[in-house]
């Protein structure tokens, strides 16, 4: 018998949000849809066949593995692995038709060499670190790194892209230093075409710079949390009617009433003065289903809100249903979106970030496609 937790992945949801994203754009560029981290713990595979239905041309991985996956489940459009490939498993990566983000002159010579053993040349996306301070090669660097990827004919350069690293902040130092990366960025693009030609994939932009910066939208845009209904930051796109994709329901498992007084969970950190009655549901920490929610975040219980009552447990989560008429073992109980609790909500009550929150949604959670 299947688990009663569940996350429900509502596909017209994720469409109406690729095509929202797409609206605001100046005019038609490609889109390469960030998939990795199991497209956000939504389902990599179902995912990225739904957007290349509505028109996507490219998925972002993290990891060959994650390419690796895409590739057995029949999808064919490029897969770029953004976190670069490595030395061992270059040849893993060119045989299965996965490019490289390539940010490294070190990675030039192994790659090169794959592309030598396998008799075709390997695709990369040369990155330049802009300001980001994690991958890609500094734009004073990129005369040095156009030449050398250039006299190595066994690779292909397919893209060339930068990351930003506060196109979601609301200050005007972020706005300043966001427009001096991509002015940086700019700067380096006509030689970059001038080596390669002019049909390379330019881009930078990830969610957050879709929604604010899409002026330098270049030839393609990199959107990743906003394809799955929650915001970059907080209100960044509120009025844009992303809808959440992620729907996590599950079942009262357990009912007893309580007496005045009597403890519930670990640490007795919930205590009333007057009868109750706690509901328990089969999810917890182990789930990705945080501690932090203890005595905070709320469920949906037959169209009414029940707070989690006391700690949250490894596989168990109690929720006081008292005044909720109804409820019983086997009734419904919707955990995060669709009149629930969002992932931006949770995020916000246990301080981080939608991102987090999704993607450790654990793998024990079967996903149904639904919409």
């Amino acid at each position: 018998m299947a688990r009663p937790t569940v996350a429900e992945i509502n596909l017209s949801a994720l469409r109406h949000n690729y095509r929202t994203i797409c609206a605001l754009l100046p005019r038609p560029v490609g889109v390469l849809a960030v998939v990795k981290a199991n497209a956000y713990g939504h389902g990599a595979v179902g995912v990225s066949k739904a957007l290349i239905e509505e028109g996507v041309g490219m998925l972002g991985v993290a990891s060959v593995e994650e390419g690796v996956e895409l590739r057995q489940a029949g999808i064919r459009v490029p897969v770029v692995v953004l976190g670069g490939v490595d030395e061992p498993q270059a040849d893993e990566a060119l045989s299965n038709g996965l490019s490289s983000a390539l940010f490294a002159p070190e990675q030039i010579p192994y790659l090169a060499q794959a592309a030598a053993r396998r008799g075709k040349p390997f695709p990369v996306h040369l990155k330049v670190d802009t300001g980001m301070g994690r991958l890609g090669f500094p734009p004073g660097d990129a005369g040095r790194i156009l030449e050398a990827v250039k006299s190595r004919k066994e690779l292909c350069v397919e893209g060339f892209m930068t990351h930003l690293s506060s196109a979601d902040g609301a200050e005007a130092g972020d706005r300043e230093f966001t427009l001096k990366q991509l002015a940086a960025f700019s700067e380096v693009v006509a030689p970059m075409r001038e080596a390669f030609g002019v049909n390379i994939a330019v881009h930078a932009l990830n969610s957050a710079g879709t929604l604010s910066y899409r002026e330098f939208a270049f030839d393609m845009v990199r959107p990743g949390i906003a394809l799955y209904g929650s915001l970059p930051a907080e209100g960044l796109g509120a009025d844009l009617g992303l809808r959440p994709v992620m729907r996590l329901v599950t079942k009262i498992v357990s009912l007893k009433e309580l007496p005045a007084g009597h403890p519930v969970s670990y640490g007795r950190g919930y205590l009333r003065a007057t009868p109750v009655k706690i509901a328990v549901v089969p999810l917890g920490y182990a789930d990705g289903y945080r501690r932090a929610f203890s005595n905070a975040a709320t469920m949906v219980v037959l169209g009414c809100e029940a707070r989690v009552a006391g700690r949250v447990c490894m596989d168990h989560t109690m929720i006081d249903v008292t005044g909720i008429p109804g409820a019983s073992p086997g009734t419904d109980v919707v955990v995060m979106g669709d009149g629930a609790m969002t992932a931006d909500d949770l995020a916000r009550i246990s301080g981080t970030i939608p991102y987090e929150i999704l993607t450790q949604v654990g793998r024990r959670i079967p996903r149904r496609i639904v919409g």
